[in-house]
């Protein structure tokens, strides 16, 4: 048995102690959480492991990747801070791990030489091309447990969670 297969037992046990001693506990809910923590936990795995070899974590390739789909233009750090949801001391630390590797190049714009902008270079590219294939079989062999209906159905399902979530969260 797996750790997150353990560990959702664990927390189901747990979690139904808790309804049985809290008062209107949301039980469901609260499992539904517990399992897309568990499901996010198990990717952020999958995801460090093809990326440890590299010395990477997943915003710095994140970022990488942020840049690599808009290579046609330049990318600023403030962009970036918010596609990754990260402190702009974090962009810098990635953007200096990035151009320190000679994958980014970091200049003044054209446009307003006081703002910087981010660009991927050839070997980013080269490096991307190169690592992104291999998330793709542990990727593949975590989602063969669904057909393509439910993949389409959970994906529908997680944009509604997330819809909603938004106006839980701005409230």
């Amino acid at each position: 048995m797996s750790s997150l297969t353990l560990h959702m037992q664990r927390m189901g046990a747990s979690l139904n102690l808790a309804a049985q001693s809290v008062a209107d506990f949301p039980l469901q809910d609260a499992e539904l959480s517990g399992w897309l923590n568990l499901a996010a936990g198990g990717l952020t795995s999958l995801s460090d492991a093809a990326l440890a070899p590299y010395d990477l974590h997943q915003s710095d390739f994140r970022a990488l990747m942020y840049l690599f789909v808009n290579a046609n233009h330049p990318v600023f750090p403030n962009e970036l801070s918010t596609y990754l949801a990260q402190t702009p001391a974090n962009i810098t630390r990635i953007a200096n791990l990035l151009v320190k590797r000679g994958l980014v190049a970091r200049a003044h714009s054209t446009e307003d030489r006081r703002r910087v902008e981010l660009r991927i270079l050839d070997a980013g590219r080269r490096f991307v091309l190169d690592l992104l294939p291999r998330f793709f079989p542990p990727l593949r062999e975590t989602f063969s447990c669904l057909s393509s209906t439910e993949k389409r159905e959970l994906q529908r399902l997680l944009q509604r969670l997330v819809t909603s979530m938004d106006t839980v969260i701005d409230t």
